[in-house]
């Protein structure tokens, strides 16, 4: 959700500064039908999960470290690209904290109730997936890396409410930096 955010703020600021939207064909990134493969699969497990963490031996927990893998071969084909880097370091740190914690992103029941997504989950019993995204719910106090994992709570009345984590971020802000400086380049004589 962060990422969506990021990339419509993104645009808009650009064309605000007077950027054009043409300018991102010229983007020269690599091997860009990676990514599609990759989020393919992360929609699948998104979208048809299990109902309870089955641990890292689980076939979809494999599912979701092959599109990270994916992933990050897209990022370094195309690290000379502003703001791979941020991308690169958020999807390492999102990637870190799942695999410490069984395949999925850690988030806490607290954090759930703020947001109201509780309807999301079967149960509130720790290892429980949340429908519609990458997580699993843990306590705080049973979470490896807690620092690491969906901790920003954005509550209503945000249109929107969400929860995100530091590597969110640091791909939101890698994105940020790769749209600016596309939609307001130059373009080659």
């Amino acid at each position: 959700m962060i990422l969506a955010v990021a990339v419509l703020i993104a645009v808009g600021i650009a064309l605000v500064r007077g950027g054009s939207l043409k300018r991102l064909a010229d983007v020269p990134l690599q091997a860009g039908w990676i990514a599609l493969v990759a989020f393919g699969l992360q929609v699948y497990l998104i979208y048809f999960p299990e109902p309870v963490n089955q641990g890292l031996s689980s076939p979809r927990v494999a599912l979701l470290a092959i599109s990270y893998l994916l992933l990050f071969i897209l990022v370094a084909r195309n690290r000379a690209l502003p703001g791979m880097a941020l991308v690169g370091a958020g999807l390492l740190a999102n990637f870190s904290v799942m695999l410490l914690n069984g395949g999925y992103m850690p988030i806490t029941p607290e954090a759930l109730e703020q947001v109201g997504h509780t309807r999301k989950v079967m149960s509130m019993e720790p290892g429980a997936r949340v429908m519609g995204s990458k997580d699993i719910v843990l306590p705080r106090a049973a979470t490896l890396a807690w620092w690491l994992s969906d901790i920003f709570v954005v509550p209503p009345p945000f249109p929107l409410p969400t929860v995100f984590s530091f590597g969110d971020v640091l791909i939101a802000l890698g994105a940020i930096r790769l749209i600016q400086t596309a939609m307001r380049a130059a373009r080659p004589a």
